[in-house]
This record gives structure tokens, sequence and C-alpha cells, in this order.
């Protein structure tokens, strides 16, 4: 991966790199305030959150690749000994926002892990007492 650039990553996304990025952004910095202080609340904002960078990352993918054919189907743009190169291309670049998403929510599942953790063994020393088995049953 010598010569990686952020700047041309995001660039190369398109403009619904910024949309993920910022969902994305929020999505992990929600599932940091639930790690810290496991509670449902915080949980179901993270969840909510992790959707819509989902969904941010779908309609971004989505997008460029639309692009990617309307460029194509243009034969004055494209000569057709042209066209796989392109289209392989356009394709990679289509998937930049896909990378990303992925990337932050795995980012948010990990550190939503070592919140359940924390939750699972707060429920165990019987700090929270019936709200921690109520989040148990809630996760399992």
């Amino acid at each position: 991966m010598s010569g990686f650039s952020l700047v041309q990553f995001m660039c190369e996304g398109g403009f619904g790199m910024w949309t993920v990025l910022a969902a994305g952004c929020a999505a992990v910095g929600a599932a940091v305030r639930y790690a810290a202080a496991p509670d449902r609340d915080k949980l179901a904002f993270t969840a909510a959150l992790s959707v819509t960078t989902l969904i941010a990352t779908i309609a971004g993918v989505w997008t460029n690749v639309g692009a990617v054919m309307s460029f194509l189907e243009d034969s004055a743009r494209v000569p057709d000994a042209e066209v796989t190169r392109v289209l392989f291309t356009g394709l990679k670049e289509a998937g930049r926002p896909g990378t990303l998403g992925g990337l932050l929510l795995t980012l948010v599942a990990i550190v939503v892990s070592v919140g359940v953790l924390r939750r699972a063994r707060l429920g165990a020393k019987g700090g929270e007492g019936a709200k921690g088995t109520e989040g148990r049953a809630a996760i399992a």
C-alpha cells in the first residue's frame, strides 16, 4: 500500500464520503460513551447512529456506481476499447464509502463489545441490580 493518500481516498469516494465520515464518527463517539458508562439508552443511541452510518455507506456506494454507469453510457466520453479499464477504475472508487463505512462500523462494534463486557461485569458485582439483569436479557 505504498503511496496511500487519505486525501485522494476521500476525493475518490465523492461527496458520500463526508456523510459516512460524519455519521461514522458520531457512532464511534456514542460507542465510546457507552463503553465508558454502559446503559441501555446509550446503547440504543449507538445502534441508531450505526444504522445511519450503514445507510449512508450504502447510499454513497450506490450513488457512485450510478455515476460510473452514467459516465460509461456515453460513447463520446469513453472509447469502446477503454470501457473495461474505466469501469474497473470507477468501481474501485465507487467502493470507497463502503471501505470507510466498514472500518468505522467495525471500530464501533469493538468499542461496544468493551461496553457490553463492562456492563456484564458491573451486573455480576451487583452494581446495577435489576437494571443490569434487564440489560443482559435485552443483549442476549
